[in-house]
């Protein structure tokens, strides 16, 4: 059975020096992603606590500060498994937040969605 090569004029080379900058970056983002995740760690850790403590949500500022390294950590991923060619923060701007956080903690009692709401409980 013959297999289809593809042309030589069709293939794609990576230079050496590019990929050799491409590893050390790879291996650069791999620690960082560790710290990341560690970081990701204590926010929902301190979220936890926090909210077991106060009977309250942790605030906007901390879930928009999370939200932000969420979005870090993803475009890190990304470029380690070349689904982004360009290297993520600090060679290039910090990503802006793929999504707000949700208003569902900013006030008042927090249902969850396909739950119905207490006072159409009490009524």
């Amino acid at each position: 059975m013959e297999t289809q090569s593809v042309p030589e004029s069709r293939r794609r080379r990576i230079e050496r020096g590019p990929t050799g900058i491409r590893i050390l970056l790879t291996l650069l983002f791999s620690i960082i992603a560790r710290v990341v995740e560690l970081l990701l760690t204590v926010i929902v850790l301190f979220s936890l606590g926090f909210t077991l403590i106060t009977q309250q949500p942790p605030s906007r500022k901390l879930r928009e500060f999370a939200n932000q390294v969420c979005t870090y950590f993803y475009r890190m991923t990304r470029y380690l498994t070349y689904n982004e060619a360009e290297p993520p923060f600090p060679f290039s701007d910090f990503p802006e937040a793929l999504e707000p956080p949700t208003d569902d903690y900013d006030g008042g009692d927090v249902v969850p969605r396909d739950t119905p709401s207490r006072t159409s409980e009490s009524g």
